[in-house]
């Protein structure tokens, strides 16, 4: 597998992206006009879009405090995105101040906001912004700065929140996988979402098709699994109770309402390495 041919992606304010995107709809910020023409037409085809996303960053949150209690200290966060609100170095500290997370995204534009972000939080000695590709695993646990900030004799949190849905299968998704997980410390912990239309009714199923075959415009085209394509990500790894479930029902802390079409478009869950 090859992990010397990533190749950097230039900034392109006409072609919305995956992390700009994702950032509109938990914010309502547009990077970018054309990001928000954009999922302006999304939203016409699931207008619950920014539920999913919030249901998606909250099982993140509460996924990294989770590992923080089980005494992880440091944080691979792949496919972090633009900087808002729950970013996962603010989450861990809040109980570990001396935790040290390292982010990596393939998006120039989430790349230079994170790395200003830590800048002005004087953050850089404990927390880095690579820029690499979930396709190139080894590129990012070899880079200097995951190096210098994660000891892999120790356990490691790795958090893999909406990024596999952007990875075909052609990439050999499971390959990938299991290249991470052979370099994980036994201890450590994974957490995964994937997006999936499988338990939803027919008619959001068809909403979510049609706003997943869209992203085919975007730098960042849709991969929709199931269940089970979800859980063979996990081989290798001991589920956590309760398993794999919708991502607002991973231990939640508040009550899920349990009739939003949201609710089971999303497929999350938290692994260990024993």
């Amino acid at each position: 597998m090859a992990t010397n041919d990533f190749e950097s992606r230039e900034i392109d304010p006409r072609v919305p992206s995956a992390a700009r995107l994702y950032h509109y709809y938990l914010t309502g910020e547009p990077v970018f006009d054309a990001d928000k023409l954009f999922a302006e037409r999304v939203f016409a085809r699931f207008s619950h879009l920014d539920t999913w996303a919030h249901h998606n960053r909250e099982f993140l949150g509460r996924a990294a405090r989770f590992m923080v209690e089980q005494d992880i200290r440091q944080f691979l966060d792949i496919g972090s995105g633009l900087p808002t609100g729950g970013n996962t170095h603010d989450i861990v500290r809040e109980f570990a101040p001396g935790a040290h997370v390292v982010y990596v995204d393939n998006d120039l534009e989430a790349v230079n906001r994170a790395h200003d972000l830590l800048l002005h939080q004087h953050a850089l000695e404990t927390t880095a912004i690579v820029e690499a590709d979930l396709r190139h695993p080894d590129l990012i646990l070899d880079h200097t700065d995951t190096r210098r900030l994660i000891d892999f004799d120790q356990p490691v949190g790795l958090l893999i929140v909406s990024v596999w849905p952007f990875v075909p299968e052609s990439e050999r998704p499971l390959a990938l996988m299991a290249r991470l997980r052979d370099r994980l410390p036994s201890g450590s912990y994974a957490a995964m979402t994937h997006v999936s239309l499988e338990d939803a009714g027919t008619e959001v199923q068809r909403q979510i098709a049609a706003a997943a075959e869209l992203y085919d415009e975007t730098s960042d085209p849709v991969t929709l699994r199931s269940r089970a394509q979800f859980s063979a990500l996990f081989d290798g790894f001991e589920l956590v109770d309760p398993g794999i479930v919708y991502a607002p029902d991973w231990r939640p802390d508040l009550a899920v309402d349990i009739d939003h079409p949201a609710r089971p478009c999303n497929f999350a869950a938290v692994g260990y390495t024993p």
